[in-house]
């Protein structure tokens, strides 16, 4: 009897205990409360625990909390919001900020995971990095971070951990991007107006990623305005771009942006007039983003995005007075489509759900027309050159949370991939290269596993697994993805990595060509897919109550059956077997060692990193088979970056960067080689070539530059910017980087023949070849709001303007 009162009385307690403090699951999205833009990377918090989360790129939050309680919800630039939840049922809320100043100091002690090897800068940050075009490029603002190398001088290709530019995935709204640059890879395709937030992995993918060797690009474009039509224009010295976004109806929205380039005319007008040359040239670039959403309600969210954008170098002969009839036109283009549909769902409060479809496609393309007089009339040649990828989509993703500590993400994707690496035709030809489209399938599951196991351990452990069919060569692979992480305490953390990952698709990639020259093939039963093994070993700390964060990460990485051109080699045109010109089974390894400390708080913000590397590549049918330093190589590298808010008028930023010198093949000396034709009288014709020596054995001398810049703010009502004005200085100390190093008798170009020249021998010297001097820009953005201009504020700005009133 006594025992039956006792667990009675146990009972009641329990009862009486989970009736006042009882488990509840909050989940919802985190918005902007004027423009409805969804925010990712919010701050999630349960007041007076370390249990908290951050919103993910839908701008979603799942967390379960003890309720009764309190709620804290931040994000950079918005006041923040605090909300009570007492109900005991499972909620789904809606959380609106508004933009406005922070506090001096929002103290939050939510005990969060610190994602490494991922890359993560604020808008801010990315929109105030000087660039070569005097306006945001989102891609040189990664170059630098430790770990990412430049190809080139002002190049926007990026090389991760001893990685080449084909290894690299990058993602618009989840959706693949196959081309990314613009200008020879002096700018990116990606126009900031758009973008929501970017995310660099540069190893421990997710199971969810993958297809590529070296790091993933995640890029999350804007939604449209809900509160108002409103946008914004800017012209810089290279290109004008506008935005466009606003409501369509109470649920739904569009924004649009539009960028292009000014210098086409002046490229035209400059060769028109110019003396001594007999063709006209004209180069520009275009990019053109539109996004449609609606949310029919809290649940549900539809999105369809499109992107199209190009490049394009054209050449028209002058008209030659002596052969009126004879003309010659020539167009290379080159760039992008991509179309995609989302359905977001939340089924339930622990359960998301993305559908996503998609469609995207790379093409590089060069026509001519040679139209010219023959003694049996006017004769016109055509020929073309194409070569493409296009990928259809289809994928599904979940994230569901059965318990508090585990979260997993599952899902599917399946593309088809049609591969055109290489078609030519000429009409003057009676031999032409087929058009041979090949057609491969690219299937993939994938489980994520996110674990907190208490005391400080947390696990993230996922597998995918792919299934690759092409014709006569059918591989299925296992990518296991593992990570491991211990917090000695709240304010630091340690963590291993490894992970296996698999590419399908191979670029061939000619550096130094301006013109579009990536060249995508497949793999098949002679090139097989490349693979990698990466290891990774990290620390993170926080310091000053969050001023101040640092990071220290160790990679090793090996690379097995690699793809490139044979020596000699820069291009698939003039042959049907384009396997003839590439060589593969190449093994590459790469390690290195990466520091970051970064200031977050205070009227001075900024970063500061170094990496030290090497990575080398060896080809059975390249230096002999021996093993050679990657042609990207740059083993030491650092940057700086620093930001000065003096007002919210006034911004000075600098940013500095140094790389060590690029390796390349020095001359050893010079031989006579006989020539393959006789001279006219029979005998053979001898003439000079060079001999090199081993492969990438010697290095450039470093590079480094300095780029300032200083932004002017016109500030109106409600604190928002109305316009700005950006001053920047691209190598303020006119530092001579070298592209490339070349062997003549002049660095005029000019190569003179001591066989015909008839002046006598001249020797060949070593000569750099240098782009960017100290380069001055100027930019100018305004915004416009339909809210705060109506008519009667034009009409009255007209009349001012018009007839003087004051």
């Amino acid at each position: 009897m006594r025992n039956i009162r006792y667990l009675s009385f146990l009972s009641a307690l329990m009862l009486l205990t989970l009736s006042g403090y009882s488990q509840t699951r909050v989940s919802g999205f985190v918005m902007d409360e004027h423009s409805g833009e969804r925010l990712i990377g919010a701050n999630v918090s349960e007041k007076e625990t370390f249990n908290g989360c951050i919103t993910d790129n839908n701008g979603y939050f799942n967390i379960l909390i003890n309720t009764p309680a309190g709620l804290r919800i931040s994000y950079t630039g918005y006041t923040f919001s605090d909300i009570l939840i007492v109900s005991e049922k499972d909620t789904l809320i809606e959380i609106l900020l508004t933009p406005g100043k922070e506090l001096s100091e929002v103290v939050i002690q939510a005990k969060g995971t610190i994602k490494p090897n991922v890359t993560k800068m604020s808008m801010n940050e990315l929109l105030s990095i000087p660039s070569l075009s005097g306006k945001p490029d989102v891609i040189k603002a990664l170059l630098l971070q430790p770990g990412i190398k430049s190809q080139s001088e002002g190049s926007s290709l990026l090389l991760v951990r001893g990685g080449n530019p084909g290894e690299n995935l990058y993602l618009f709204d989840n959706v693949p991007v196959i081309y990314v640059n613009h200008l020879g890879g002096f700018m990116s395709v990606f126009n900031p107006d758009i973008i929501n937030s970017i995310a660099l992995y540069k190893g421990g993918f997710p199971a969810r990623y993958g297809g590529k060797l070296s790091s993933v690009v995640d890029i999350t474009q804007k939604e449209g305005s809900l509160s108002g039509p409103q946008g914004s224009y800017s012209i810089g010295i290279t290109d004008f771009s506008l935005l466009l976004e606003g409501p369509i109806k109470k649920n739904a929205s569009y924004i649009f942006t539009g960028r292009k380039t000014l210098f086409d005319i002046l490229t035209i007008a400059g060769s028109s007039i110019g003396k001594g040359n007999s063709y006209i040239m004209g180069y520009g670039f275009h990019d053109l983003n539109g996004k449609i959403s609606w949310r029919p309600n809290a649940k549900n969210s539809f999105h369809f995005n499109i992107y199209q954008g190009d490049d394009y170098l054209n050449y028209w002969s002058k008209k030659d007075k002596l052969n009126p009839d004879n003309k010659n036109h020539m167009v290379t283009i080159w760039g992008n489509w991509l179309l995609s549909m989302h359905w977001k769902r939340v089924i339930s409060k622990n359960l998301f759900a993305e559908q996503t479809i998609s469609y995207t496609r790379y093409r590089l393309g060069e026509r001519q027309n040679f139209t010219y007089k023959t003694e049996n009339g006017i004769t016109t040649n055509k020929s073309r050159y194409l070569s493409s990828l296009q990928d259809y989509s289809i994928q599904s993703g979940w994230k569901y949370q059965p318990v508090k500590d585990w979260t997993v993400n599952f899902g599917m994707k399946t593309s088809l991939m049609i591969h055109l690496p290489n078609y030519e035709f000429n009409s003057g030809q009676l031999l032409q290269i087929e058009k041979q489209r090949t057609e491969t399938i690219e299937s993939a599951l994938y489980l994520d596993n996110s674990f907190d196991l208490g005391n400080g351990f947390k696990v993230d452990a996922g597998l995918r697994f792919v299934k690759f069919l092409a014709s006569g060569y059918n591989p299925s692979v296992l990518e296991p993805r593992l990570i491991i992480y211990k917090d000695p305490n709240k304010n630091q953390q340690l963590n291993m990595s490894y992970m296996r990952i698999n590419q399908f698709t191979h670029l061939l990639y000619t550096a130094g060509n301006i013109m579009g020259n990536e060249i995508w093939i497949p793999s098949d039963k002679e090139i097989k897919p490349s693979m990698s093994n990466q290891y990774t070993f990290g620390w993170t700390g926080i310091f000053a109550d969050g001023s101040y964060q640092a990071e220290m990460n160790l990679y090793y990485k090996t690379m097995e059956n690699l793809t490139s051109y044979k020596e000699g080699f820069i291009s698939l045109k003039g042959v049907n077997n384009w396997h003839s010109k590439v060589v593969s089974g190449g093994k590459g390894e790469a390690y290195g060692v990466e520091l970051l400390i970064r200031k977050t708080k205070g009227a001075w913000t900024g970063f500061a990193g170094y990496g030290w590397s090497n990575a080398t590549r060896q080809f059975p049918a390249i230096n002999q088979g021996n093993k050679f330093l990657f042609d990207y190589d740059r083993p030491h590298s650092a940057s700086i970056f620093i930001q000065h808010k003096f007002s919210e008028k006034l911004t000075f930023n600098a940013a500095w960067m140094f790389q060590s010198g690029l390796p390349y093949t020095p001359v050893a000396g010079k031989q006579l080689t006989i020539s393959l034709e006789p001279g006219e009288d029979g005998e053979p014709v001898y003439y000079e070539t060079f001999i090199y020596g081993e492969r990438n054995s010697a290095r450039m001398k470093n590079y480094h530059r300095l780029d300032l810049g200083l932004t002017v703010n016109k500030i109106g009502a409600n604190n928002k910017v109305k316009s700005s004005w950006t001053f920047s200085v691209y190598n303020a100390y006119n530092r001579k980087n070298p592209v490339y190093y070349y062997y003549n008798t002049s660095a005029s170009g000019e190569i003179i023949n001591p066989e015909t020249s008839g002046i006598g021998y001249k020797p060949n010297n070593m000569y750099q070849l240098s782009l960017f001097p100290i380069i001055p820009m100027v930019s100018y953005k305004r915004y416009f709001d339909s809210k705060n201009e109506n008519k009667e504020t034009f009409k009255k700005k007209l009349n001012k303007w018009l007839y003087h009133e004051n």
